[in-house]
């Protein structure tokens, strides 16, 4: 694994640490709406970001298809990976946008 794939995730999970962090110190318990939405936008570029690097991430395990030695177990697992990498994403987005 190289260095720079790791920084990339530990800054998008740095990332989300940071943000949800800062709005449990920021937000105060009555949330006025001026300073919410400021926290919301952070929040959605944020999610935005994650999942551009998920995708590059999963492009880019692709393409390492031919070049791994025991294609059937890489295959398997990739798979089951970008599956539920989609589920996640996809819940995330559900829980959001549909209304309660």
């Amino acid at each position: 694994m190289r260095l720079k794939q790791t920084k990339l995730g530990l800054v998008l999970f740095g990332g989300w640490l940071v943000i949800i962090l800062s709005a449990a110190v920021i937000l105060p318990r009555d949330v006025s709406n001026a300073v919410a939405y400021p926290i919301i936008l952070l929040i959605a570029i944020w999610f935005l970001l994650s999942v551009v690097a998920l995708f590059f991430y999963f492009y880019m395990a692709w393409k390492r298809v031919g070049a791994v030695s025991n294609k059937a177990a890489y295959i398997a697992w990739l798979g089951i990976e970008s599956v539920f990498a989609l589920a996640a994403v996809a819940g995330i987005v559900w829980f959001f946008v549909t209304p309660s």
